[in-house]
């Protein structure tokens, strides 16, 4: 089903509002590297044409367990963190003009986290319609669950009524930190039958054991009268030491469009790394 425009109003809200020009959220083994340019706005991967009948792609997404992807930030409190991230401003050939980093250092528990390094260079141009959208966060503060709004109940391409509008593949013999899995690839269709939708595309990594989702990149793109957005969302997970799943990755990138102005692009690379439960 279409998501209706004060749902689609209410993610950009929290997108813009809790990434884009502030801070993100998530981590890996070493602070990610970092080109000066950007990649094409699309899809970040496709998956190879299988053989695998629609039918059995559709029955894996029906035994899709989401428990451990919507509790990997409340399990963010048990450990101590380190947190990388790093925000853009890119100009309409994809070109950095600005950019913020900062690496933090949390402790387990709910304190706010240590600043060990900083550094930014350009000037954000945020103002009018993105200052109200943008409000002010401690650098410090502890990353909020975004688990919610990359992935809402019931998204049209797992909804049985609207499942006509995708096309689905399978890509077999993947793994993730170890663990076994199923890459689902949704895409909506380019005919009628997807042309509405504004998920316009959705990977989908699934542990194979226990069929909880513990990766997902969304593409969206909507219009909201004038407004236009198009946005770009990856959320992946990783074992802690203690073999529970917890943030692992998150990027996200977003070009707005309103009148009057020229188009911005914004991106929040954010990596977790270093877990330690003392």
């Amino acid at each position: 089903m279409q998501p209706a425009p004060l749902k689609r109003a209410r993610f950009l809200h929290i997108v813009m509002g809790g990434w884009l020009l502030v801070v993100g959220s998530l981590g890996c083994t070493s602070p990610p590297e970092h080109g000066r340019g950007s990649a094409a706005f699309g899809a970040l991967d496709t998956t190879e044409a299988t053989d695998v009948p629609r039918d059995s792609v559709l029955a894996v997404l029906s035994r899709l367990n989401r428990t451990a992807f919507d509790s990997a930030f409340a399990r963010l409190d048990a450990y101590a963190v380190t947190r990388h991230v790093r925000t853009e401003q890119l100009d309409t050939t994809g070109a950095v003009t600005a950019h913020r980093t900062h690496t933090l250092r949390y402790s387990p528990g709910t304190a706010p986290g240590t600043i060990q390094r900083a550094d930014s260079a350009g000037r954000f141009q945020a103002g009018g319609l993105l200052a109200r959208l943008t409000p002010a966060q401690s650098r410090r503060a502890r990353p909020g669950n975004v688990a919610p709004q990359a992935l809402p109940d019931r998204p049209a391409y797992l909804a049985a009524r609207t499942q006509e509008a995708y096309r689905y593949a399978l890509r077999r013999d993947s793994l993730l930190d170890g663990t076994p899995t199923h890459v689902v690839e949704a895409k909506a269709r380019l005919d009628e039958r997807g042309a509405d939708q504004s998920i316009r595309y959705a990977r989908l990594t699934i542990d194979r054991a226990s069929h909880e989702l513990v990766g997902l990149t969304t593409t969206r793109a909507s219009q909201l009268l004038l407004f236009r957005e198009r946005s770009q969302v990856t959320l992946r997970l990783r074992r802690a030491p203690d073999a529970a799943w917890v943030p692992h990755l998150t990027r996200v990138r977003a070009l707005v469009d309103v009148p009057l102005r020229a188009p911005r692009q914004f991106r929040t690379v954010s990596a977790y790394y270093g877990y330690d439960t003392r």
